[in-house]
């Protein structure tokens, strides 16, 4: 176990401290309280209250709706014991390093315990900066940004560039430069959490009571108890799993497959589909549902995604299927076994097509369900699962829910009032932004004495495949299962870009986009915003904010548009292209109309209205 302390700050305050002590000993206290003072006292650990701090200040003064009253961790002191910190933190992903930045810069003592470093994780490695910064959304953004050059490129010979060649990417360069990446960034997280003054500790962590966690045979008393161990990925129990890898070795492969198969159709099937069949490769996805995304996205932005993966990005989509084995063949290659998924009613029956096996194992786009073969990768992207086992949260009597996930309340806050959990390890809202501020909440409600409630709505979010998807807000289902009363505007169009692009592959169909909207009659408070196409997060991450606020698409209609672009396709929406009135749909002929005008047949036989055409 290392540990790396902040001990310049701990020696001036301690110099400080011995200076003012002879003459002014409430002034000594106040020292040590503002720089790495105590925090509210708990259950189990006899310390001071915290000082008034900035943070404390804020939610004071400002009528927040996440401003809850004083926390049960701020309570007085039972029994007369006393604690080495006010939290330790156990994980080092994005919401446990917020937390514990969070705290400590408001004054609480804190320590973090996380894994060595190490690119793949296990029970042994880890590293500051979690999932999303080492084997996640960071690595594989980067992947992204290599593989769009390829596309970029091939794309400009219809703009003129006609010698233009992307030649091959170099794996191996890739790789190096991305571990170069990921080895600074690990290093600026260790460097913030110890300006922020927080205790690292490298090494395993387990929960041994409710104050206590043992760091590799050291015990720690500490008024507080952080989870943020994050997830893991699942895998899937079929005959050959073994053969398979998972997406932590995917982002460490040495070489670049030349055919792949990835089972699971949600995010990170679909993001890694989309690059690697950017890249030249053979992609299949298999999944279980019927539509890729399913159900986390809307299921009209669904279809429209599915189409587009086949028709532009070229995806060989197997949906409505089950592995049920995989083979490695003596050539080295491995082959996937599939079959339908069993219907669970005869409605199902217009939405399997996918449930007539292929005649060809490699057959074309939307082959059924038979075998792949000739794969240099399968892929498990069926989920994640939370990483708890072996922390000991059960033997203390911590609350467990589904897929190993800690239970919380509103405030993060598990059964046991001293233990908190933040981040995918509590199964709510898996998004990095999201674990973000849970763990900046908890680090509040920690130091200020204060419950401090995440606020849920409005969250954003996006899958980086081929093309991209974001959302924010309801989806049409969820509307109609809520019996709202809500108008539905829909419209798909081709980018601008896309018709000087479509000349350097005359043979594929031109790329579309799609924007949809939801909001209360009338052109009321928006409900929800769903896009698929080029720039999808960018313009839906601005977007959120207008629905977070409460605009309506009367506000959203009267803003000028910056042209030419994609976003102003959201501005102006015709329509509605169907109403509901207490949750149920009222004009069976629009929807019958819409779907002609924007893509529920062949993408290719659409028509499309280019951006610039106002």
């Amino acid at each position: 176990m290392q540990m790396l302390q902040h001990r310049t700050s701990v020696c001036r305050t301690t110099r400080r401290v011995q200076m003012l002590a002879s003459s002014n000993s409430s002034s000594a206290k106040k020292v040590i309280g503002s720089q790495r003072g105590s925090s509210p006292a708990a259950s189990g650990c006899k310390k001071p209250r915290l000082t008034p701090t900035a943070a404390g200040a804020y939610l004071t003064s400002v009528n927040s709706p996440r401003r809850m009253g004083a926390t049960k961790a701020a309570a007085a002191d039972a029994n007369g014991s006393s604690c080495e910190y006010d939290a330790v933190v156990i994980g080092g992903g994005s919401a446990g390093v917020r937390a514990a930045r969070t705290a400590a810069e408001n004054g609480a003592r804190v320590a973090l315990v996380e894994l060595p470093f190490a690119f793949l994780s296990s029970a042994e490695k880890g590293g500051v900066g979690g999932t999303c910064v080492l084997r996640g959304c960071v690595p594989k953004k980067l992947l992204l940004f290599a593989t769009e050059f390829k596309t970029e490129i091939e794309s400009s010979k219809g703009f003129g560039w006609t010698n233009a060649s992307a030649g091959e990417l170099d794996w191996s360069a890739f790789m190096s430069a991305k571990r170069e990446e990921l080895q600074r960034i690990n290093k600026g997280y260790k460097e913030g959490l110890v300006n922020a003054g927080v205790e690292l500790l490298e090494g395993r962590g387990v929960v041994k009571g409710p104050h206590e966690v043992e760091v590799d045979g050291r015990s720690i008393n500490t008024r507080n108890i952080v989870i943020a161990t994050g997830g893991q990925p699942s895998r899937i129990p079929i005959p050959g799993a073994e053969h398979a890898i998972i997406s932590d070795q995917l982002l460490e492969l040495e070489s670049m497959p030349k055919v792949v198969t990835l089972i699971g159709g949600g995010y990170i099937g679909m993001e890694f589909a989309g690059m690697f069949a950017r890249l030249g490769c053979e992609v299949h996805v298999v999944a279980r549902q019927e539509l890729p995304l399913a159900p986390r996205f809307d299921q009209e932005v669904c279809e429209f995604f599915a189409e587009q993966c086949t028709a532009s990005a070229g995806i060989h989509m197997h949906m409505g299927c089950n592995p049920t084995e995989i083979v490695r063949e003596s050539d080295g290659t491995l082959t996937v076994k599939l079959e339908p998924k069993e219907k669970k009613d005869s409605g199902d029956k217009e939405s399997g097509k996918a449930d007539k096996p292929s005649s060809q194992g490699n057959g074309s786009s939307g082959s059924g369900c038979s075998e792949i073969r000739g794969n240099q990768q399968v892929v498990l992207a069926v989920g994640r699962a939370a990483k708890t086992k072996g922390l000991g949260l059960e033997e203390v009597g911590v609350e467990m829910g589904k897929k190993g996930s800690v239970k919380v309340d509103e405030h993060s806050r598990t059964n046991i009032p001293s233990i908190w959990a933040v981040g995918d390890v509590t199964s709510r809202i898996a998004l990095t932004p999201v674990a973000i501020m849970e763990g900046q909440d908890v680090g509040l409600s920690i130091a200020t004495g204060q419950d401090v409630t995440p606020n849920y709505d409005a969250v954003p979010s996006a899958c980086f495949s081929w093309p991209y998807v974001a959302t924010v807000g309801l989806t049409e289902d969820e509307a109609a299962s809520k019996e709202l009363s809500f108008e539905v505007y829909s419209h798909s169009f081709s980018p601008l870009r896309a018709h000087l692009a479509a000349r350097a592959s005359p043979g594929k169909p031109l790329q579309r986009c799609l924007v949809k909207m939801l909001c209360e009659p009338g052109g009321g408070k928006l409900l929800g915003l769903h896009m698929v196409g080029e720039e999808a997060p960018e313009i839906i991450q601005g977007f959120a904010l207008a629905l977070k606020l409460g605009t309506t698409k009367q506000q959203v209609d009267s803003l000028i548009g910056i042209h030419p672009t994609s976003a102003e396709e959201v501005l102006g929406l015709k329509g509605p292209t169907r109403s509901y009135r207490d949750g149920k749909q009222q004009d069976g002929k629009q929807e019958e109309a819409a779907a002609k005008g924007h893509g529920k047949g062949k993408a290719e036989e659409s028509p499309v209205k280019a951006s610039h055409a106002g």
